[in-house]
């Protein structure tokens, strides 16, 4: 598992790269939107631009967070993948629930971002989420139970 976890941390890099690239290009799109002749605005009502403007701004500052996202991961990397016996920053682990197991990454970022590896679909979660919360500390075969009531046990832990 320890080189699925490699796989997955590259794979999550790759994908928040592509976020960043995808954020800058729709932020110049509105940009260039925003100043062009057909954005110039009718009447006092009309905000078009203005709106483009905002929303180039708003792609601007998420393709930025992208970036400090990766930054932090890579500063992180021999950290995050070390070998873990408990979870904590770094885990990569398995949880199995009524309906099915679950795979997750614990990163400092990104929280939420799903990365698919061969068959696996590895959910990165942070220190914040609640499932996080539960989880932190704990050992391969132990059970935790969520807010909801449902319980789940930890199967694989890397």
């Amino acid at each position: 598992m320890q080189n699925l976890k490699l796989r997955v941390f590259d794979a999550l890099l790759s994908d928040l790269r592509a976020e960043v690239e995808n954020s800058l290009s729709a932020s110049k799109d509105a940009a260039d939107y925003a100043t062009n002749v057909e954005a110039k605005a009718e009447s006092q009502w009309d905000t078009q631009g203005l709106e483009a403007s905002y929303l180039a701004a708003g792609q601007a500052s998420q393709a930025k967070q992208w970036a400090d996202a990766i930054e932090e991961l890579q500063s992180e990397r021999l950290e995050l993948l070390s070998a873990k016996e408990t979870i904590a920053l770094g885990a990569l682990f398995s949880c199995e629930f009524t309906d099915g197991i679950e795979y997750f990454f614990f990163a400092g970022v990104a929280g939420g971002h799903t990365i698919t590896v061969d068959e696996y679909v590895v959910t990165v979660v942070t220190p914040h989420s609640p499932l996080a919360m539960r989880l932190l500390g704990k050992k391969c075969g132990e059970i935790f139970v969520l807010p909801n009531g449902n319980e789940g046990l930890i199967r694989d832990l890397c």
